[in-house]
This record gives C-alpha cells, structure tokens and sequence, in this order.
C-alpha cells in the first residue's frame, strides 16, 4: 500500500478567495492546463448559481512551497475561480448590474486607489455581501512533486470528456522535448506564454491574445 494523499476539505468564503487572487496566491500549470474558454455566459450561470444559493462543484488545489512562499496550484476548477475573479473586477455584468465594490474590504481598497473602477449599476449592497460569504468548497493536498500532480490531474480527467487524449499524454510528460512540442502547439493556437507556470491573474492575457 501506498501513502494517501492528504487530504485538506473545506468551505472558503469568496471574500476570502479574492484576497488571495489580488495577493498571486493561485497559480495554473499550462504544461497541462488550456487557456480559459468559458464564454460570459457560462460565468454567469455559474454566479447566477452562487447568488441563488445553489450549491457548486468542489475546487481542488495543490499547496506548494515556492521562492515566493506558499501558492496554491489549481488542478481542477480554474474557469470556475477565473468566473468569480472576473466578475468582482467588473468584466461582466449579470442582468445589466455589476459587483459593488464597495461590498468587501480589497475591493474598496483598490476601488479607492484607481486600480478597479466600478462599471455601471452597481447590484444592491446585500446580493453583493451574500455573494462574498459564500462558501466555495476547496480540496487542498500536498504537493510531492510534479509526478504526483500529473498523476492527479490525469485521474480527473481520464474520462476524456473535457480534455482528448492527446492532451492528457502532454499532461504527464515532462521531458525537454515534450516541452518544445507543447510550446510550438501554443504558437500555433495563439495561445503561447513565456512560462509554463502563470499566476491565475495574468491567464486572461492568455484568452485575450488568442485567436
């Protein structure tokens, strides 16, 4: 028998989950993960669920020691935290009304300092505070290497239904080559970045350069 992963599950809060988006807490791995392709309306299905209460499919993250400290690898649910992400930084509306920043601390704070303006009507001050406390259910594990993650990763999407075979064989390998190969199949795409490794706030440059 082999060691269990260990396991980490929990609710957190939107609010929470912002402070650590605006703080480049997340990150994505593009040697497996593709660029974001949910269309606006997928993402307001999806806040449309959380404002209704509904409840939403868990978010597993990989917690890793880097230079930087500890991040938070997201190996399953990155369209979904990008939705949330990008509706509390006024990319999108949902029925014509925008997030109020005024709602949660960092977004006042940012609001304040120029960094977010706020788009539009604003939804009413006690949509918005239900949206932040919100629970999003998060899986977290510890990282023992890349093998592990991949493994991980490969197991979730065996089904091939989300990504083809093809993909999930890029997925686990991890030679120089196999590097080169994906990087040229991103070129092609429009969808290439500098590194494989992006904080999750900087993957809307990705879907934005595209074609």
């Amino acid at each position: 028998m082999t060691d269990k992963t260990e396991l980490s599950i929990k609710g957190e809060s939107i609010q929470s989950l912002y402070g650590s988006y605006i703080k480049e807490t997340f990150f994505v791995n593009r040697r497996y993960q593709r660029k974001l392709v949910w269309t606006v309306e997928e993402k307001r299905s999806f806040v449309d669920s959380i404002i209704n209460g509904y409840p939403v499919p868990l978010i597993l993250l990989a917690e890793v020691t880097t230079e930087k400290g500890r991040k938070l690898e997201i190996i399953d649910g990155m369209q979904r935290m990008n939705a949330l992400m990008s509706f509390i930084d006024q990319e999108f509306d949902i029925d014509g009304s925008y997030f109020n920043l005024d709602t949660m601390a960092d977004t006042k704070f940012l609001k304040d300092a120029g960094r977010i303006a706020q788009k539009g009507t604003s939804l009413d001050r006690e949509t918005c505070a239900e949206i932040a406390r919100y629970q999003i259910p998060l899986s977290v594990f510890q990282e023992s290497g890349d093998s592990h993650i991949d493994e991980v990763f490969r197991r979730l999407n065996s089904g091939g239904r989300h990504l083809s075979k093809q993909e999930l064989r890029q997925a686990g390998a991890i030679s120089k080559f196999a590097s080169i190969v994906r990087k040229l199949a991103s070129n092609v795409r429009g969808d290439s970045s500098a590194s494989d490794i992006l904080d999750l706030n900087s993957m809307k440059n990705i879907r934005a350069c595209s074609h």
